[in-house]
């Protein structure tokens, strides 16, 4: 069932640039012989998350992943795709992901973080400011802000400010969940139970009121 859902998200909601691969690095082009090859490798880095979780991107009106040629970055913001307007963009650098590189995978950190908090709406607080997009998700979040300010981000970028906190601990998580725990064991054990956990996407009720 997860396999599924993770081939609907691939298709709905993964997309490479225009000319991505043409306008990349050599050594990107040997790594990535044909366009489909990057959508499978950043597939397989997100092959942590639960079918919950995904379903629950699936459901938001926004939230794409576009691989392209340049840095890797998020943009809350708007992407024209063959005439179709798409919202809240995570841009994957086809360098990070050939490399394996951590920095691929923050902006889907961010993406997740402002899906989780609001929904994507411009306004509102994202899930690591203590927002959620619902009751259960609002406890998460309360959590995360809380564990921030304990100052045990794994790195210099991580310790910067709540955003950067939650996406770069979640993209560690996925890569080395082992080194999250020994650099963070709170938060390591709040994404293990709860937003990495089927049960919670399962118990989980929607927001009231």
């Amino acid at each position: 069932m997860k396999t599924r859902v993770l081939q609907e998200l691939k298709v709905e909601r993964i997309h490479v640039a225009p000319r991505a691969l043409d306008l990349a690095s050599e050594p990107v082009q040997q790594r990535f012989p044909h366009v489909w090859a990057p959508l499978e490798a950043l597939l397989g880095e997100l092959q942590p998350f639960p079918e919950g979780l995904v379903r629950f991107w699936l459901e938001q009106t926004g939230g794409h992943v576009v691989i392209t040629h340049l840095a890797s970055y998020y943009d809350p913001g708007d992407w024209l795709l063959k005439d179709k307007l798409l919202h809240n963009m995570a841009y994957v650098g086809l360098s990070d992901l050939a490399e394996s590189s951590l920095e691929a995978l923050v902006p889907v950190g961010h993406l997740l973080d402002h899906l989780l908090g609001n929904g994507g709406q411009l306004e509102g607080r994202w899930l690591s400011e203590g927002g959620g997009a619902d009751l259960a998700l609002q406890q998460v979040g309360a959590r995360v802000a809380e564990l921030f300010l304990l100052g045990h981000g794994f790195d210099e970028a991580a310790s910067r400010d709540s955003r950067s906190y939650f996406a770069r601990s979640v993209a560690l998580y996925l890569q080395d969940r082992r080194a999250l725990n020994v650099a963070d064991p709170l938060l390591a054990r709040l994404l293990r139970s709860m937003l990495f956990s089927d049960r919670f996407w399962r118990s989980r009720q929607p927001l009231q009121g």
